[in-house]
């Protein structure tokens, strides 16, 4: 038998069996919804894994202003399999909007699975914050000086107090009245969330009505605002429960420690 006629007999049985390993990998690994991302501006610099992007629905209005970087559309695509997750999509986007160095994720648009769509689909703006946070800077010695000077006449709420809770971090308030109607100014202290740096605005204060009442404008770790009442009279503590949805809440305890 010559070697043309060895190849000409294995040739064809060979490539069936490529043709269909290929197909198989194709079918394997092509199963999933597709991505696609369609810019709007330059990109910044990449987020880390990890790194807490919030996640606004349809619905929902983002609390800070910001500009689009471009949109990202999660679909379904030739080999995709029926079935599938919102959170399993969500996922893409995220990573999408590490790569793209976003700030936050708008969902725009949701569809299900159905009788002539195989999986979820989705689309979303990937945005980056347009503003300036307000922010004071901070040091041990200026706020050591500030103390020490304003000893007689500080306010039982100024001092450095430290927070336990949901999501706990020390801030220090101040007297300051820069911001029209605002009597005292709550700074963040060695912040965990990387969104948020030292010296940012955690709180704005006015005094209540009633002696030892403040109204504060609360900043949640996404930037939205709650308005709480706090009672402190004298004492060295007070709790912020602040609700996020109907099911959920933030709180924190804050005790004075300077």
């Amino acid at each position: 038998m010559t070697q043309h006629m060895l190849i000409s007999r294995i040739g064809p049985a060979f490539l069936i069996r490529t043709v269909v390993i290929s197909y198989l990998t194709v079918l394997l690994t092509g199963c999933s919804t597709v991505v696609t991302y369609h810019a709007n501006l330059p990109a910044g610099p990449a987020r880390p894994a990890g790194y807490p992007i919030p996640v606004y629905t349809e619905n929902m209005t983002v609390p800070r202003p910001c500009e689009l970087i471009g949109t990202v559309t999660v679909a379904e695509g030739f080999f995709t399999m029926r079935g599938g997750s919102a959170d399993e999509e969500t996922k893409k986007i995220i990573e999408t909007a590490w790569k793209k160095g976003a700030d936050v994720v708008h969902i725009s648009s949701i569809e299900t699975p159905g009788f002539s769509r195989a999986a979820f689909r989705m689309e979303a703006d990937l945005l980056r914050y347009a503003d300036d946070w307000e922010t004071i800077p901070v040091s041990t010695q200026k706020l050591v000086t500030y103390f020490d000077m304003n000893a007689p006449r500080l306010d039982p709420i100024e001092g450095v107090w430290e927070g336990a809770g949901t999501n706990p971090n020390h801030i220090v308030i101040i007297q300051d009245h820069y911001k029209p109607g605002r009597d005292f100014v709550g700074l963040i202290l060695s912040p965990d969330n990387p969104t948020w740096r030292e010296g940012y605005k955690k709180m704005d204060i006015k005094r209540g009505v009633q002696p030892g009442a403040y109204i504060l404008d609360y900043y949640l770790e996404d930037f939205s605002r709650v308005e709480v009442t706090v009672i402190l009279g004298h004492s060295q503590v007070f709790t912020l429960n602040m609700p996020t949805s109907e099911e959920e809440a933030d709180f924190v305890t804050y005790s004075k420690i300077r």
